[in-house]
């Protein structure tokens, strides 16, 4: 055998390894990424629940958190501190929500639901006043997404995509 068939099978040796190896990195990177966005969905639902239970755990905190969605005003100054940071944590979990939808990193049907549930809670009254004096504590595209959308972008179960 001379040394130009030698080369020529070491090549098709080597083509094929590369072959192997882009394949495998290819499915590494495929399950990376999943992991990824597995792990991004669970921390923003975990967020959002804990936010749930912290309501919800506190009649007082429960009782502020519902007067202050319909009626800020019959709250005291002290409860309406309170209803105050109650909505920075839950806008901040929200936004980030947001944040990862714009980024990619939770799709499209996760998104629908939670866009769903922001506009909700934004569109409260009690949110509306709260919002006045807060939202530039928030992204700007956060911002631009809430000040841009009406209570009739809020998809009923109906329409709701599946």
């Amino acid at each position: 055998m001379d040394w130009s068939a030698v080369s020529a099978i070491a090549g098709v040796f080597a083509a094929i390894f590369v072959a192997i190896t882009v394949v495998y990195l290819a499915i590494q990177i495929k399950r990376s990424t999943l992991a990824t966005h597995s792990q991004t969905y669970h921390l923003a639902t975990s967020a959002l629940a804990e936010m749930a239970a912290i309501i919800g755990s506190d009649k007082e905190l429960a009782r502020i958190f519902r007067i202050g969605m319909v009626d800020p005003d019959s709250l005291t100054e002290d409860e309406f501190t309170q209803f105050g940071y109650l909505g920075i944590s839950l806008f901040r979990r929200l936004e980030n929500v947001f944040f990862q939808y714009q980024s990619g990193m939770i799709d499209e049907d996760f998104w629908v639901g939670h866009r769903d549930n922001i506009l909700w809670f934004f569109h409260r009254p009690g949110m509306q006043v709260w919002w006045k004096d807060r939202k530039f504590g928030f992204s700007k595209r956060f911002r631009e997404f809430l000040d841009n959308s009406a209570p009739s972008d809020i998809a009923s179960p109906e329409t709701r995509r599946l």
